[in-house]
């Protein structure tokens, strides 16, 4: 001990002769504090990044997932913000949109093909798609409720049917708004009936086969979708045919999707001379409207010509019996041969049944569609319907 330090009480410290000093207790709790906050880093933070790393992989793989489904969707809504592009395409809307500007030279008169009551229609070649036909609307043309106009064009784009064009999409802005639909090579029945050279391609099988092709597209769209899709426009005009001769319902511009438990209430719509007589009192669409107008064009495609007034001898079975047959086939054609001639007659019975004044003694187009598909010979066919359809 140094003697300096003699008689200094309560002196401690690591010197010989000193008593060791004691440790302060905050400097030990600081130590163990130090100590759980080490251990605290050594144990839990490895786990908190395992979870981050964990949640990070698990987000990579839903958002993976979700661009997959995305794209396995064929029907995609896109909203261009700079543009005010809308749309809703099996391709990217804008692109979509774009080619077909640039394809038409911004729907020049020269790719324009026909016009119509919604606006004009143009053949368009697409590097994605080859040709289709574009339906560009009038300018007038406005989308009042967007919502439901959407959800009524995406059902449209869902539907595949070989007898039914295809709508690939509808794109809008403020210069444009136009469907796209699948283009089909011959064109519209109305105009191949009205020509003298072409009319005489449709014999009378092929003719038996437009009916059947058309008849079995309205019983898809009113039974097999869901909700049931009415036309509201079939004629002629709205028929197309493809290099086989093959009929393809077209022109949904103004088809409303019907919900099951109401009727679908609207201003009168359709072709003149198509048109079901309870629309021009009732204002509801229904699916029989549809079949009215079917009954009209089966007539009109053995005829060669809308029938005019003998729509309402057909309709009223007590005039029907003085329509002969000769006065209802194309006398374009040579007239038909017996095999075929009981054919011709069962679908006028099955036309005319169409045409009842009364919506609900109208036969449906599924029942329809199953008689004309029925493989035995049309005798038996009509022996066993007999009570289904009208006598002539």
């Amino acid at each position: 001990m140094n003697a300096s330090l003699e008689g200094n009480k309560g002196l401690c410290g690591n010197v010989t002769g000193f008593q060791p000093c004691e440790r302060p207790a905050s400097i030990v709790k600081k130590h163990s504090m130090a100590k759980g906050l080490k251990l605290i880093f050594i144990t839990v933070l490895p786990i908190l990044g395992a979870l981050v790393l964990l949640c990070a992989f698990a987000g990579a793989l839903f958002m993976r997932d979700q661009r997959r489904r995305v794209g396995d969707v064929e029907r995609r809504d896109s909203i261009d913000k700079d543009d005010g592009l809308l749309s809703i395409s099996s391709l990217h809307g804008s692109s979509l949109y774009w080619d077909i500007l640039k394809a038409t030279e911004e729907f020049d008169a020269t790719f324009c093909i026909g016009k119509g009551g919604f606006g004009s229609v143009y053949k368009v070649n697409l590097p994605s798609l080859g040709n289709v036909a574009v339906k560009r609307l009038h300018s007038s043309f406005e989308i009042k409720h967007r919502k439901s106009f959407m959800n009524e064009v995406r059902a449209l784009t869902g539907i595949k049917h070989r007898n039914i064009v295809r709508l690939y999409g509808f794109c809008s802005n403020a210069q444009h708004s136009f469907l796209v639909y699948e283009y089909v090579e011959k064109g519209s029945l109305s105009s191949i009936l009205s020509n003298e050279v072409e009319s005489k391609k449709l014999d009378w099988l092929t003719r038996v086969n437009i009916i059947k092709g058309v008849a079995y597209a309205l019983s898809y769209m009113h039974h097999d979708c869901s909700p049931p899709i009415v036309h509201r426009d079939i004629s002629s005009s709205n028929v197309l045919l493809d290099s086989e001769y093959e009929a393809r319902v077209s022109d949904f511009g103004i088809a409303k999707i019907l919900k099951p438990d109401s009727s679908n209430c609207t201003a009168l719509a359709g072709t003149y001379g198509y048109v079901a007589p309870e629309l021009a009192y009732t204002m509801k669409v229904t699916e029989m409207c549809d079949v009215y107008s079917f009954g009209v064009l089966a007539l009109e495609v053995i005829k060669g010509k809308h029938l005019g007034e003998y729509i309402t001898v057909l309709a009223n079975s007590s005039t029907r019996d003085h329509v002969q047959l000769s006065d209802l086939l194309d006398e374009r054609l040579p007239y038909p041969e017996d095999g075929v001639k009981e054919v011709l007659v069962f679908i006028i019975k099955l036309a005319s049944s169409c045409l009842l004044e009364t919506p609900k003694s109208r036969p449906t187009m599924h029942f329809i569609s199953s008689m004309l598909s029925m493989d035995p010979p049309v005798s038996q066919i009509t022996s066993m319907k007999a009570k289904s359809v009208p006598e002539m």
